[in-house]
């Protein structure tokens, strides 16, 4: 039997990837060959969304990016527009925040 090697798709839409990953596989029948992740495959346009937006009104969208990660996306977010700003957090809020990033 000739040798067939297929290129496969999986995700992002598929259930056990929640949206933020897309596996391209390379497969012979049933037998996976290779596997190549690809990671952060999501885009729904929020960018363009956010253009018009105030940076308080963006917060809770962020969260709506990866609901098993939401408060990992929010802070991503916050830390980004606090360094351009110049904005220091106190230590207090630092660790609240990894806490809830962590659960």
């Amino acid at each position: 039997m000739a040798f067939k090697e297929i290129a496969l798709n999986m995700g992002p839409q598929h259930p056990s990837t929640h949206g933020v990953l897309r596996l391209k596989l390379a497969v012979d029948n049933e037998v996976v060959l290779r596997l190549e992740p690809v990671l952060g495959y999501l885009h729904r346009g929020m960018e363009k969304l956010w253009e018009n937006l105030t940076y308080t009104q963006i917060v809770p969208l962020t969260d709506r990016l990866d609901y098993l990660a939401a408060l990992s996306s929010n802070l991503g977010f916050v830390l980004a527009v606090e360094k351009l700003a110049g904005i220091e957090i106190p230590k207090r809020g630092q660790v609240l925040r990894v806490v809830l990033a962590e659960l």
